[in-house]
């Protein structure tokens, strides 16, 4: 741990020291780099060389609050343009099991996000798009924006496609598409294929005075898993037995399926707001409703355990190990009703014609009915809550957003209130402080839990309480951001070394630092993200040390054709990571593996002319010189050697 936290300080250190040219780090409007959420949303566009922002008059927004816009700015190139893997493609990691589209969890402590009863598996949540996600667009022309990348093996590919239309009377209709497919046997483990499909729909209406608006979609999201439990025996270095089809796993026929059928309608009545050429736009007031109806069925399955699956049982003796196979099975209908009431100011439109507000307040009402089949019980639940906005934000320069809901019913006493604090100094930066508190029941798996309609466990937890403090200050002139962050939690649950839910019976206290910098020579660029987080009780597991590097060539040839060559290097500090257990579907602890430090190099060339982008990327490079011993993330989940992956992505306006 001491070595780790020493390593990452010299880093630091290092990196202050050096000087930087400046370059700015583009925004989307109305929303805040990295934060609470997950989703380090700050994509940094290598500006340098771009003469012009490839915009397009591109707007999206979310059904819930279709009033607050963010502009599409798809920078030329950017840092992660060529980071296909949604595990990667934010400014700190997530752990997998060594294939994209595998169960994932942050390397980075972030805290939970609750209302009400949960299932709790979310091991796929990267992958997936909930209604509540899916983007409408405000264009003046059709658009098309289209994905696709190939890996090692033909079977081995991602696809990606989003599209909307406006047609008349007030209708636009759009719909975001991705596939992921790891189906390929060369260069993966045995058992070790994975099939997610995120698929989402939706109709917007607008009437004609624009008070009315309604916005109906359908998500669909499935994910197929072939679950190897791990690698018992690593291939050999060389000869026939070297591919990873050589190895011998834990785990030959267990297969994981999660499948969510999703239909929302939100609609809104608006009166008030009308633009006035003196004072601008006056007060609105919204009627809004939401009618959301979510049916997911999870399944894990083994069928006739042939005798090798007998390590993996070995390992877990409270598991059925049953010539018939074994079966979990979980179906969870959930009917949401909502109903709020807002009162808004709009701001003059920007430079970017993006809508803003100068205030918020809301008000409203949740209420979800959940009908749960855990074979072999069945059981219903209310969760009512009282909800509440205010949002402040009378410049470009100051923002402050609070939130919160109160629990009633089934999750009496749960409670979530969070503020965030937004200041721009212009020149001397920006600074962006968030606090959350919140008091929440444990997930149906942390209570219950059934293999072959066995019970494993029937706790009675108490509620989790949790606080949350970041602080992020942003100085673009020297390209920097800095974010310390502080979380504390009581009743602290988490999975035993044998799988088995617990909950901690001291607070667990998780202090972290984060440092990106960036610099800039000439057309060569060096880019670093570099985070330490000390943690006090070892029942939550994360490395003390963990940091991203890239070194690249940006630069425009043949005045036409912009270009990126370089590097992207990984590091993290050994430690005793957690183990991914098929069977219960929850990462747990466990004390026969570490995690050693792995320098995870890959090289790619990112091109681009005008719509049109295109990268070719060999990924762990580092195998061709540590051929010895292969990368882990998670224990016992090796990353298969070095291989190719290419992918273009072209964009359509017309």
């Amino acid at each position: 741990m001491g070595r780790t936290l020493f390593i990452g300080f010299i880093l630091m250190a290092s990196a202050v020291c050096l000087f930087g040219q400046s370059r700015n780090f583009p925004g989307q409007a109305g929303g805040f780099s990295g934060g609470f959420d997950g989703q380090d949303t700050l994509v940094r566009g290598q500006d340098e060389f771009i003469e012009t922002l490839d915009t397009f008059g591109i707007f999206y927004f979310y059904p819930d609050n279709p009033n607050l816009e963010y502009s599409f700015d798809d920078s030329l190139l950017n840092n992660y343009f060529q980071q296909y893997d949604p595990a990667r493609k934010r400014d700190h990691d997530y752990m997998h099991l060594g294939i994209v589209g595998s169960a994932h969890h942050p390397m980075f402590y972030e805290p939970t996000q609750r209302q009400g009863f949960e299932v709790g598996w979310d091991q796929f949540d990267l992958y997936l798009t909930p209604a509540n996600r899916m983007p409408f667009y405000r264009i003046e022309k059709a658009y098309t924006n289209l994905s696709y990348t190939q890996g090692s093996e033909q079977p081995d590919a991602l696809f990606s496609a989003q599209f909307s239309r406006n047609f008349a009377n007030g209708v636009n209709f759009a719909f975001d598409y991705k596939r992921i497919s790891q189906l390929g046997e060369q260069f993966q483990y045995p058992n070790q294929n994975t099939r997610t499909t995120a698929l989402t729909s939706g109709l917007s209406y607008e009437s004609p005075n624009g008070r009315y608006k309604g916005y109906f979609t359908y998500a669909a999201n499935t994910i197929q898993h072939k679950d190897n439990g791990g690698i018992l025996v690593e291939p050999t270095e060389d000869g026939d037995f070297s591919s990873p089809q050589a190895a011998e796993v834990f785990l030959r026929t267990a297969e994981t399926r999660h499948a969510h059928r999703e239909w929302s309608y939100h609609q809104y009545y608006r009166f008030g707001g009308e633009r006035d050429s003196l004072q601008g736009f006056k007060r609105a007031y919204t009627l809004h409703h939401e009618f959301n109806y979510n049916n997911s069925k999870y399944n894990f399955w083994i069928e006739n355990p042939p005798l090798l699956d007998t390590a993996f049982f070995s390992r877990f003796p409270h598991l059925d190990l049953d010539d018939r196979g074994t079966r979990v099975f979980v179906e969870h209908r959930a009917y949401r009703n909502s109903f709020k009431i807002t009162t808004f100011r709009q701001r003059s439109l920007n430079e970017n014609r993006v809508k803003q507000q100068r205030d918020l307040i809301e008000v409203g009402l949740v209420h979800t009915l959940h009908r749960l089949n855990q074979e072999p019980v069945d059981s219903t639940l209310n969760n009512l809550f009282l909800t509440g906005k205010f949002n402040f934000s009378p410049n470009d320069r100051l923002r402050i957003e609070t939130e919160g809901h109160f629990g009633l019913w089934d999750n009496a006493g749960d409670y979530r209130a969070s503020g965030t604090f937004f200041f721009d100094f212009k020149k001397f930066g920006s600074l962006k402080a968030q606090v959350i508190n919140q008091l929440y029941k444990p997930t149906l798996i942390e209570h219950r839990y059934y293999l072959t309609q066995r019970q494993l466990w029937d706790n009675d937890f108490d509620r989790t309480l949790e606080t949350n403090l970041q602080v992020t200050y942003s100085l673009p002139s020297i390209n920097m951001e800095v974010m310390g962050g502080y979380h504390l939690i009581n009743n602290f649950i988490y999975f035993d070394t044998l799988g088995f839910s617990r909950q901690l019976g001291v607070p667990v206290s998780v202090l972290q630092l984060s440092l990106k910098q960036d610099f800039k020579l000439g057309p060569m660029h060096l880019d670093n993200v570099v985070t330490v987080q000390e943690i006090s009780e070892n029942e939550l597991r994360l490395p003390a040390f963990f940091s991203k590097h890239s070194l690249y060539y940006a630069g425009k040839w043949f005045k036409v054709l912009n270009v990126q060559l370089g590097f992207d290097l990984r590091l993290n500090g050994t430690y005793n990571a957690m183990y991914y257990n098929p069977a219960i579907g929850q990462f747990h602890l466990q004390e026969d593996r570490a995690v050693e430090f792995y320098p995870a190099l890959d090289t790619y060339l990112s091109l681009q002319v005008n719509k049109f982008r295109a990268f070719f990327k060999w990924e762990n490079l580092t195998d061709a010189f540590i051929g010895d011993r292969l990368y882990y993330q998670t224990a016992y989940y090796g990353f298969p050697g070095g291989g190719l992956r290419i992918g273009i992505r072209w964009r359509f306006i017309n």
